[in-house]
């Protein structure tokens, strides 16, 4: 099974729950420079000086007129010429943060260690560097670098969780890992709980689960008063269905830190999930009443069962004043979401104008306007979207008009929509691999294959793409060798994922092998109760003569979703009906 197109919107997280626990990085995204506070790019005008050098100074009033006009590949070169030819760390630095835009991933390697070596105590410099470096497999390069971000860090506790995420951008979960012992090692951090939490979290990236949460456990043994580590093992432990362990873990988190507001929305969560909805209640009534409380409350009664209470909540919501109106007018457009009212949502969603949530509110607008039957008016309002200058922006406005073609059944037009998108972000992973899958659905195997061997020539070891690649020539080909080894290395990547696990037992099937499949699709679908897996499994179950079995499981993919085109085209060309 090939993974959903990626459409990344705070606005579908906070909708499937209050809180989230354990989410993985998207496989398909590209690495992003450095985003902790503390480790921020300086801005420009902060920095910027005027070179003294002519020749420096043409190669910089070149690179900024060639950005201007969107040639980000020519102001990279021009950048980084001006780069090595200065002293100057101001000027290597946006030469840094040039290339980054341009996903330019060597150039932004060499970029950055000039940053580092002008400037040998930024942190932000080291991080970009090793991020770069990360991105172009120079795992040696990535190692000094970090080696040099760990000497220079004085708050060591926030270093190693510096050092787990940036190596957990790499596209190898083994060799991040072995960068990060070196560093333990070095460090005399073995056995410490700083290195089991990094180790834990590198462990999630490489998709073992079961060894993260030991891996937790040993940090929360080493140092059980640590509100993250103990948070983090919560996390775990839910993510692998041990909800006693992690609602013990979350519970000492928040008795540790009970001023805590991320923490105390995610304990009251899990009261809620675990049926103490008075206790739930109690913990979001007692904390300052923020809008993200509200919206939370309004959900804890909604899934009581008791709406009169919400719409109450939600109509006092309507009524307070807050610091951030912005945040007033996301959250209150997920209430009224969540209550069905999708017109005010629409309004509310149209009141975030800027800041960090106004994408994914005019993302999640976009895609309520169309569910209301105005699709041309949603296209238009992601098309003013592109008048924006942030490339994120633009890029996010591309992937959410596919999605709703998508939705809306024009497989086409969404693929038009992703071929004007390529034309301008080319080296755009998420809309490439949004490109490959509508491809691959549209029966155009040539156009899928080309889009996702091009991923992995820039991330050889990335599963999605690697597992997408798989699946379709399975599915679509009688290339089937080629497809099984495809397979085998995303699952060796990440075995605990769902979708590649039932892409196993699918290439097991169209091979022949009959009871290896009905083995990896019996673990896929309890990893995950999707349809499209309940399709396969019963179509092998079925072809062992397992009839009964084949339609229970057809029976529960029903449940989940009976409009869904896989399994309903599988009953019916299998058993007529149900």
């Amino acid at each position: 099974m090939i993974r959903p197109i990626f459409v990344a919107t705070l606005t579908s997280l906070m909708m499937t729950a209050c809180t989230g626990y354990a989410q993985q990085a998207d496989p398909a995204a590209a690495p992003q420079p450095p985003v902790s506070e503390e480790s921020q790019v300086p801005d420009e005008a902060s920095t910027e000086t005027v070179p003294t050098d002519a020749e420096v100074m043409y190669r910089v009033f070149a690179a900024e007129l060639l950005g201007s006009e969107g040639d980000l590949e020519a102001a990279v070169g021009e950048y980084l010429e001006a780069a090595l030819e200065s002293d100057d760390p101001a000027i290597a630095m946006r030469a840094t943060r040039v290339a980054f835009a341009a996903q330019a991933w060597q150039q932004a390697s060499m970029a950055a260690d000039r940053w580092a070596l002008l400037d040998s105590t930024s942190l932000p410099a080291r991080e970009s560097a090793a991020l770069a470096m990360l991105a172009t497999s120079d795992y040696v390069g990535a190692e000094m670098q970090l080696q040099e971000l760990l000497n220079l860090s004085e708050d060591k506790e926030n270093a190693w969780a510096v050092v787990s995420g940036l190596l957990a951008r790499s596209s190898s979960p083994e060799k991040a890992m072995k960068v990060l012992d070196n560093l333990l090692l070095e460090a005399g951090e073995e056995g410490s709980g700083a290195g089991f939490y990094a180790q834990s979290q590198l462990a999630v990236r490489a998709g073992d689960y079961p060894a993260a949460f030991s891996l937790a456990q040993k940090a929360v043994d080493v140092d059980p008063e640590r509100v993250e580590y103990l948070a983090w093992a919560g996390r775990l432990a839910l993510t692998l269905g041990n909800n006693q362990a992690g609602t013990d873990f979350m519970r000492r988190a928040w008795e540790a830190e009970p001023d805590d507001h991320d923490l105390t929305l995610a304990y009251a969560d899990l009261l809620a999930r675990d049926g103490d909805e008075e206790g739930a209640r109690k913990l979001t009534r007692e904390m300052v009443q923020t809008p993200d409380v509200m919206l939370t409350r309004i959900l804890f009664e909604l899934g009581a069962k008791k709406e009169d209470a919400a719409l109450k909540l939600y109509e006092e919501f309507q009524t307070m004043d807050f610091e951030h109106p912005q945040a007033k007018s996301f959250y209150l457009a997920q209430a009224a979401e969540s209550l069905g009212k999708i017109p005010d949502s629409i309004q509310f969603y149209g009141e975030v104008t800027e800041g960090e949530l106004f994408l994914p509110a005019a993302s999640r607008r976009a895609e309520l306007m169309a569910r209301e039957g105005d699709v041309e008016g949603a296209k238009a309002s992601l098309a003013r979207l592109r008048l924006e200058a942030d490339p994120m922006v633009v890029e996010q406005s591309w992937l959410t008009e596919a999605n709703i073609l998508q939705q809306a059944g024009d497989i086409e037009g969404a693929m038009k929509s992703l071929d004007q998108a390529l034309e301008q972000f080319g080296t755009s992973i998420p809309i490439r691999y949004s490109h490959a899958l509508l491809a691959a659905q549209l029966g155009q195997v040539e156009v899928a294959e080309v889009d996702l061997r091009m991923i992995l020539v820039e991330e050889p070891d990335n599963a999605a793409a690697l597992n997408a690649l798989g699946y379709t020539l399975a599915d679509l080909t009688d290339r089937y060798e080629e497809a099984e080894e495809l397979i085998r290395r995303a699952y060796a990547l990440q075995p605990d994922d769902a979708s590649i696990t039932d892409s196993m037992g699918w290439v097991a099937f169209r091979l022949g092998r009959m009871e290896e499949a009905e083995e990896f699709l019996t673990r896929a679908w309890m990893l995950d109760n999707n349809p499209e897996i309940a399709a396969h499994l019963g179509e092998v179950l079925w072809q062992q003569g397992k009839q009964d079995e084949a339609r229970q499981v057809w029976q529960q993919g029903l449940e989940v979703d009976d409009q869904n085109a896989a399994l309903n085209e599988t009953i019916a060309r299998l058993a007529g009906e149900l």
